[in-house]
């Protein structure tokens, strides 16, 4: 998801998804030049919610498949998992804690992901 870099747009989006009944289960962002780079998780209705962002008028850059985990809350839960790609040399592209504590991992291959930590 691409967004202007002003005060705002991050809000805009939180209330086109809100307002279709779409909660976002996760989301992390940073700004690059003067555009805000985010990625949002939402893992019903994906399609819907690309339709009504693009509506109105954002620009959803591309969508992509992610391995979600929950987390114990206590040191040392994200290394355990991440340690266990580390040894399969998988490296990941991306990677954020949802406010319930789940964590989001993208990667190249998502499947090997999947396939190490299931």
């Amino acid at each position: 998801m691409i967004l202007d870099d002003r005060p705002g747009t991050a809000a805009q989006l939180g209330a086109v998804l809100g307002e279709a009944g779409i909660n976002i289960e996760g989301v992390c962002g940073v700004v690059s030049g003067n555009e805000g780079v985010l990625h949002v998780l939402v893992e019903s209705d994906a399609q819907r919610a690309h339709a009504l962002l693009e509506a109105a008028g954002m620009r959803v850059d591309h969508e992509r498949e992610v391995f979600v985990t929950s987390l114990p809350d206590r040191p040392g839960e994200m290394a355990r998992i991440l340690d266990r790609l580390a040894a399969a040399d998988v490296n990941c592209d991306l990677l954020y804690l949802t406010a319930r504590g789940r964590l989001v991992i993208g990667a190249e291959d998502i499947t090997q992901v999947s396939s190490i930590l299931t």
